[in-house]
């Protein structure tokens, strides 16, 4: 089989078994050929990022194309990626050919590494009763970080952590650093993949009734973080893993700077079935002017500084975000082999009709509840 075909499974592989931990941007932002996230190394992170824009070029830009475009044929593909997974480590293959660079006179450049940040650990408890202008200066910085590391717009994740914990004032938030709902069940399983541990959780009993009325009591499970800073990367991680079949459900979403565009991808992928979900987080950034924490602007939607002083403004942007947290709380049917088995998620619907629908054309599926709780589908 060729190398261009075999470059996908490779560099899959390579990323499950190499660590891909990236740390914070040059100050400078100088880059070495390769350096995809412009994190100071080569790796085989930077392999995979290069492979999602060889899919969807429309979304990659100039400054990204120069730095990924190994062979310069004016083409980002999979044989670039290829090309920097073993130039990861130590092989040159840019001409088609691998040489071997290690202790040769063709050796590739040693980046100077870049010094890290101090890690942080933010406790959204500390945060209980601040003003929401109080919350936002505060978080800006970590949604920055992060989009350092990932390649997801500050904006839009900083949106949605708006929308989903009320600026950090839901329960789930506060008592779990929990900041957008994710759910999970403690199973004893060290994660490799995540910053939850795969068995510290918070459950929130809620009232359920049985199909002859009786009302009960059932836990809902959501996963607790050490910290805040470890909810915002297993968002994350959710966006750039969450697969629908064979296909990434948000692939595009790495390296958009129109945060318009970032949130019709994660509405389009399934995140949120909220009809008016992309429009409201839109509101959320252009109140707030959260592209000021985005690495890079697009002038066409930057909405320069919110006015915190327009009362009648705040109200409805306070309001819109109250109620679609309700709505997204409430209004979800998910059609899932199993519940905590949230990688085979086919959709999330707001009409349980429509989940049923769904889950009928696919053997295996069932439909659950907001709280995993299994809905009974009787054939007629």
């Amino acid at each position: 089989m060729d190398h261009l075909k075999k470059a996908a499974a490779l560099i899959l592989a390579a990323v499950g078994i190499v660590s891909c931990g990236a740390s914070a941007f040059a100050a400078d932002y100088s880059y070495e050929k390769g350096d995809y996230n412009l994190d100071g190394y080569i790796d085989s992170y930077d392999a995979l990022l290069t492979l999602q824009a060889s899919i969807y070029p429309e979304y990659l830009t100039e400054e990204k194309k120069t730095i990924v475009d190994i062979n310069e044929d004016g083409y980002v593909d999979s044989g670039d990626a290829l090309a920097i997974l073993l130039k990861s480590i130590g092989v040159d293959y840019s001409s088609g050919n691998a040489i071997k660079t290690t202790n040769t006179a063709n050796t590739v450049k040693t980046i100077k590494k870049v010094e890290e940040p101090a890690k942080t650990s933010t406790q959204v408890s500390d945060m209980a009763g601040w003003s929401s202008a109080e919350v936002v200066k505060k978080v800006g910085p970590l949604f920055t970080e992060d989009q350092r590391k990932t390649g997801i717009l500050a904006s839009v994740s900083m949106a949605q952590f708006i929308v989903e914990s009320g600026y950090g004032q839901s329960d789930i938030a506060k008592k779990a650093n929990n900041c957008f709902g994710i759910k999970g069940y403690p199973d004893g399983t060290v994660r490799t993949d995540s910053p939850w541990d795969g068995v510290s959780v918070y459950a929130v009993s809620t009232l359920e009734y049985d199909y002859y009325g009786n009302p009960y009591y059932e836990n809902a499970y959501f996963r607790k973080y050490a910290c805040m800073e470890d909810s915002i990367a297993d968002h994350s991680r959710v966006l750039l893993t969450s697969t629908d079949g064979s296909r990434l459900r948000y692939a595009d979403v790495v390296g958009v700077t129109d945060y318009r565009k970032g949130a019709q991808i994660i509405y389009n992928g399934g995140y949120c079935t909220a009809p008016d979900y992309v429009d409201l987080l839109c509101d959320v950034i252009e109140y707030w002017d959260l592209t000021q924490y985005d690495l890079q602007k697009d002038s066409h939607y930057a909405s320069g500084s919110a006015d915190y002083d327009d009362e009648t403004e705040f109200t409805a942007i306070e309001e819109e975000v109250e109620n679609a947290s309700v709505l997204i709380e409430e209004n979800t049917y998910k059609v899932r082999t199993e519940w905590d088995n949230e990688y085979s998620e086919l959709g999330s619907f707001d009409s349980i009709d429509n989940a049923v629908t769904c889950a009928d054309q696919y053997e295996g599926y069932n439909v659950y509840d907001n709280n995993g709780k299994l809905i009974d589908i009787l054939d007629d």
